[in-house]
């Protein structure tokens, strides 16, 4: 007679994480409402930027959990050091600040979302599995929406400050004109398409060509 063998069941690895936050008392907490969800594993703490850098780099965590307003290094600098060694590194920055210029710091990091601390804590579980599963960006709807509308304003801005002659220097550099042929166009300089290059670089707050077209592109110039 045949017998079916079950295998054994093998839970996954829980994730392992590293809260960062000043305050010892909210860490304690985090740390209680965490642990009281299957899957989840504190490997570390830290309250500071320099001992957050540290630690991440010591117990190479799966997640980080990044406060800003940090002593010694603020969570962006840490953030940036951590990433600048370890690059791989998975964080999200839990924060109570909503300021739409904060968040694009920090998700140019890239850090893998930003939250606010008055999240569920369900929520907040729920975003770190998504982080652990791949997901490159979390954000809530709110803080999203928020982002969205500075940046649009952001770029309108920008908009307007450029000449009606850089708005046609960018128009055509879109079209992928080198800058002899934008010389031709405009009828100027090469070297003179340079300088309204330079010009809308800075304003527009883009390094390169390439960012340049693509700031062109999204802004529908």
């Amino acid at each position: 007679m045949n017998q079916t063998i079950n295998p054994r069941r093998v839970d996954p690895a829980p994730i392992r994480l590293l809260l960062v936050d000043d305050h010892p008392i909210l860490r304690q907490g985090m740390r209680q409402l965490l642990e009281l969800h299957g899957g989840l594993q504190i490997c570390g703490e830290a309250g500071d930027g320099e001992n957050a850098v540290v630690q991440a780099l010591a117990h190479k965590p799966d997640i980080i959990l990044m406060d800003i307003n940090l002593p010694k290094l603020s969570g962006y600098e840490s953030s940036r050091a951590i990433l600048t060694a370890w690059p791989q590194a998975k964080i999200i920055i839990l924060s109570n600040q909503d300021d739409p210029h904060v968040m694009k710091k920090c998700l140019d990091l890239p850090v893998k979302g930003f939250l606010l601390k008055d999240i569920q804590i369900e929520d907040l579980v729920e975003a770190l599995r998504k982080v652990q599963a791949g997901e490159t960006l979390v954000l809530t709807a709110e803080l999203a929406s928020k982002l969205q509308k500075h940046q649009t304003s952001a770029a309108g801005q920008c908009l307007d400050s450029l000449t009606e002659r850089e708005r046609e220097v960018l128009r055509a550099l879109s079209k992928g004109y080198t800058n002899q042929k934008l010389a031709e166009l405009l009828v100027v300089s090469p070297k003179t398409v340079q300088n309204h290059l330079y010009s809308i670089y800075h304003k527009i707050g883009v390094n390169n060509r390439a960012q340049a077209i693509v700031w062109a592109l999204e802004a529908n110039l």
